[in-house]
């Protein structure tokens, strides 16, 4: 993920004037993948990630003949812009890929969307049809999968200061304070921003932590625990301590931050699997990561590909969904680095990276349970990320009376889904 910038190449695009509506050569009312003779796929991969997808995207076009064009989106934008797209009638793109399963079964039972169950055996990949489902259609297929193992960290950096990864919490408080002390260090632990988003990878991580953490995660999303729950009250007190310690750094753009993490300015950075892939990481090799003390389990949020119904041809869309998902199409970007597949098929040996394939592994022995605001979408998850910038910013405020806000929001959208 990262910030959308001006691409060229396979990038066809057209910024029309007034609310920053992005329209694309030849889809929804102008055209569908056969009349521009291409089908057209938005993301949010930039940068390195979109280099990656490319990769996947020569090797399906080998494979079928079908012409694919990429167009990147930021997350925000490509939330709501599909949305009024929608509405209007008009596809964004022929292939629409979404972070969000609450989105998709929205956008599903809006009548926005392509039944595509049909191009994945979930027998053959580590997700089911009922996550993306509404009663018996499904509504996207599973490509990479991105897991949130815990806080990344150099091992050069800890050998060279004689640090140590803590066995429990009290040994991850005196890890912190020694990092605190070290010249160079701005603060111990590196605060990742887009909109919100990378804020809810730590708090989801020290919900976790508590006890049942893993049963609490899947009741709040399934509307049956209340974040006015003891424990994540618990949960958000403790990242209130370390803030009020000054452990947590200057909140910037994820991307930027991995730059400081990489000089040992912030030397903790709690990210996804895709960290050994970015640009700013000059020697993946000198990487690892450790689980937040007492959390038995990880956070998974997968890239969901969609079909929107305003596809002029949607069985061109449905081949390259289908070619992109399967094992060969996934394998491509595993090797490549920073991917989990979902497909069950892709051979352990395509992980070059040994950090890679132990996340992969550890995933396998952990319980897996989905990332919250991603698995709600909005309203919750537009709050949440909100919420969480103005902790960030405000550390001092009282716990309970934003999660009593924020938690009224959770439960109106686990009725509306």
């Amino acid at each position: 993920m990262g910030e959308n910038d001006t691409h060229i190449g396979r990038r066809r695009v057209l910024r029309g004037m007034g609310g920053g509506a992005v329209v694309l050569v030849g889809l929804g009312s102008v055209g569908g993948a056969s009349a521009q003779e291409a089908v057209t796929v938005t993301a949010v991969w930039t940068e390195e990630e979109e280099e990656d997808f490319l990769a996947v995207v020569d090797h399906v076009e080998d494979e079928t003949g079908l012409e694919i064009t990429y167009e990147p989106r930021d997350p925000d934008t490509l939330l709501t812009e599909t949305l009024m797209d929608y509405e209007a009638g008009i596809a964004t793109a022929d292939i629409v890929v979404l972070p969000t399963e609450g989105r998709v079964r929205g956008d599903g039972e809006a009548g926005h969307l392509e039944p595509v169950g049909d191009l994945w055996d979930e027998e053959a990949y580590t997700t089911d049809h009922e996550t993306v489902a509404v009663g018996d259609e499904v509504y996207a297929a599973p490509f990479g999968g991105d897991i949130k193992p815990g806080f990344w960290y150099r091992p050069s950096f800890f050998e060279e200061h004689g640090l140590e990864e803590p066995e429990d919490y009290d040994e991850f408080l005196d890890l912190l304070e020694e990092i605190d002390g070290i010249e160079g260090v701005e603060a111990p632990l590196a605060s990742g921003n887009g909109d919100g988003w990378p804020l809810t990878d730590v708090a989801e991580a020290f919900i976790l932590r508590q006890e049942d953490g893993a049963q609490l995660q899947q009741d709040l999303i399934d509307g049956e625990a209340s974040l006015t729950d003891e424990r994540v009250v618990t949960a958000f007190e403790e990242l209130q301590e370390l803030h009020l310690e000054g452990y947590f750094s200057e909140v910037r753009q994820f991307g930027v931050q991995y730059e400081f993490f990489w000089a040992n300015e912030t030397p903790l950075y709690f990210m996804g699997s895709w960290t050994p892939a970015f640009g700013a990481i000059e020697d993946p090799e000198d990487l690892d990561y450790f689980m937040v003390p007492g959390a038995e389990a990880m956070v998974t949020s997968i890239n969901w590909f969609t079909v929107p119904t305003y596809v002029e041809d949607v069985e061109a869309a449905r081949e390259a969904v289908e070619a992109i998902i399967s094992p060969e199409g996934q394998q491509i970007w595993t090797e490549r680095g920073g991917f989990i597949p979902t497909a069950v098929d892709v051979p352990d040996d395509a992980f070059e990276l040994d950090i890679m394939r132990e996340i992969s592994e550890q995933a396998e022995e952990l319980e897996l349970v989905p990332d919250l605001d991603d698995a709600l979408g909005d309203p919750f998850q537009a709050e949440f990320w909100s919420q969480l910038l103005g902790f960030w910013a405000e550390p001092e405020q009282e716990v309970e009376p934003m999660l009593e806000e924020l938690d009224a929001v959770l439960q109106e959208t686990v009725e509306e889904d």
